[in-house]
């Protein structure tokens, strides 16, 4: 059996061992140890990678209890020396123990339990057992200042095998499953928090750093929290300024003026939308008014040249301008390579629109539907556009 260097020193990264045996796992050289300060991937921890003997360490697994270290190369028998990644392991230390004080803010702020946790290479997400309803921005705030007072308070951190009269004493946050490690936050008499947990934690609360929790949203019947730790909370910061200096630069504005500069922008590009819609309602009932004098009796049918973007709209718009004066609209238009169709009338009993569209977009190639008075649909075949309204006009007389 190997011995777990990594449970009883977390900060070890240089140790030596003996090549117990040599195998091969998922087609790659495997190796294990006597001993080993390599942590195996579990419990929502990714594994450690290094080096042993100079060969490259890509994955550490625990098989049938044993640790399996997945190597780049065959390593020779005998002593070996290894090497941890030290970043990969404090940024996996930070995350880890962060989820801890995290998940435990959260029970003691709101009431959550957390249900599973995973650790990802860019952020970090647990499941809570309260709906995303009960936990909104402020409930979230007061989790995240909770978890970041036991990470500036600079608590001991005892991680260890306890005693059934031991675990028996101790305020446990969930129940253990598999053996008797717990990782114990605060003095004796003043214990913050105590989970059963088999990874890496460090002696003190301070080497997190910091907790920032990122967002949260509806999961399953639950809610799934994202947040980061330590050294990614300043990468983040980092890359969330550079963000910000970017959207601020073509406005001419400081990162701090953004949102007044954008909120003012936003009620502009409103106005200028609402202004556009107007006048677009003018110019359609403008060529609907032409279109029906052009054609005084029978359903009006055509392909229009839209004045601006969006076909579909403008051949809709005037589609129930023509409906409005009491005629049958048959309508068509083409933008980017793509046919549109509106057909309107009054309402009131007459032909299902709904039906007729679906027929002719098929004519396109596409799809279409809608009620009984105004239906839409188009399709990737604007050369049949003709042939598909002169179709419907077809079937309406039939």
């Amino acid at each position: 059996m190997t011995v777990r260097l990594y449970l009883d020193d977390p900060g070890l990264l240089r140790f030596d061992a003996q090549v117990v045996s040599a195998r091969h796992h998922q087609g790659r050289p495997a190796a294990i140890l006597d001993r080993t300060a390599f942590y195996p991937e579990g419990g929502g921890q990714p594994a450690d990678r290094g080096r042993l003997g100079g060969v490259e360490v890509l994955d550490v697994q625990e098989v049938e209890g044993e640790v399996l270290h997945l190597l780049a190369a065959d390593l020779a028998p005998g002593r070996v020396e290894g090497a941890v990644d030290a970043a990969r392991r404090r940024d996996h230390l930070q995350q880890h123990h962060g989820q801890h004080l995290l998940s435990a803010a959260f029970e003691a702020t709101a009431g959550a339990r957390t249900t599973s946790f995973h650790l990802g290479a860019e952020t970090c997400t647990i499941d809570l057992d309260a709906p995303a309803a009960r936990l909104g921005p402020e409930a979230l705030r007061a989790a995240e200042v909770r978890a970041n007072d036991l990470v500036f308070r600079d608590l001991p951190v005892t991680a260890r095998e306890y005693a059934p009269a031991e675990l028996a004493a101790l305020p446990l946050r969930k129940e253990a499953v598999k053996g008797s490690r717990v990782v114990v936050v605060g003095e004796p008499g003043a214990i913050v928090d105590a989970s059963p947990c088999g990874g890496t934690h460090p002696r003190r609360t301070g080497a997190v750093g910091a907790i920032a929790v990122l967002g949260a949203g509806k999961w399953g019947s639950g809610t799934r929290v994202e947040f980061a730790c330590g050294e990614r909370v300043l990468r983040g910061l980092a890359e969330a300024n550079r963000r910000l200096a970017e959207a601020a630069a073509p406005l001419r504005c400081s990162t701090a003026e953004l949102p007044g500069v954008v909120a003012k922008l936003a009620e502009e590009a409103a106005a200028r939308r609402k202004e556009l819609e107007r006048l677009l309602l003018t110019l359609a009932d403008a060529q609907a008014e032409r279109l029906a004098a052009a054609n005084p009796a029978g359903p009006v049918r055509a392909v229009l040249s839209p004045p601006a973007a969006g076909a579909g709209a403008w051949a809709k718009a005037v589609a129930l301008a023509l409906a409005s004066r009491g005629r049958l609209a048959l309508l068509g238009a083409v933008e980017d390579g793509r046919a549109h169709l509106a057909f309107a009338r009054p309402r009131g009993p007459g032909p299902h629109l709904g039906e007729l569209v679906r027929g002719a977009a098929a004519t396109l190639g596409g799809k279409g539907g809608g009620a009984p008075d105004a239906a839409q649909g188009s399709g990737p075949e604007p050369a049949r556009l003709e042939a598909a309204l002169e179709e419907a006009a077809r079937a309406l007389s039939r």
